[in-house]
């Protein structure tokens, strides 16, 4: 019974995930992504690359022309991922101090993915190289690290048993 109050405790928190992460895209969120492409700026230049800021939340590379949005702040997954961060247990202060740290990590992490994304595609690598294959990556380890996290997947072997197979 209590594998079946697991699993409903995780269905409920998923279900919460979606529309948080769309309802972040009902807003502009300008702020962030001029904070953003700021620090993208900002650390290419620190490597050597060379980007024109267009606007508040653009720039050009070369003859390409970007655009930050929503996405690229990484806002939206991680106000998604406020459902399964969550611990009942925990007093609210305790978890927003938590969040606070997170999120400071996560933006790091991300901000140095899009720099080094932008360096390499500046220095001839693809975009699809340079840029989706990573994003999709560091989702992906997201998302591991937060059902890690949970204690809902672990990373350790489980210990073997005597079971036969027929």
């Amino acid at each position: 019974m209590l594998k079946n109050t697991k699993s409903q405790e995780i269905a409920t928190r998923l279900l919460f995930v979606a529309p948080l992460f769309f309802l972040t895209h009902a807003f502009s969120w300008i702020l962030a992504r001029n904070w953003t492409t700021t620090l993208i700026i900002q650390g290419d230049a620190l490597l050597g690359t060379h980007l024109i800021r267009l606007s508040p939340t653009s720039f050009s590379v070369g003859d390409h022309y970007f655009q930050v949005v929503v996405a690229c702040t990484s806002i939206d997954a991680l106000i998604g991922s406020l459902p399964l961060l969550y611990d009942r247990r925990t007093s609210l202060l305790k978890f927003f101090g938590f969040f606070l740290v997170y999120s400071i990590i996560v933006q790091f992490i991300n901000l140095s993915r899009l720099v080094l994304g932008f360096f390499a595609f500046d220095h001839g690598v693809s975009w699809k190289i340079a840029h989706e294959i990573p994003s999709g990556v560091f989702l992906f380890i997201w998302f591991i690290w937060l059902l890690h996290h949970r204690g809902w997947i672990s990373f350790t072997p489980r210990a073997k048993t005597n079971r036969k197979e027929i």
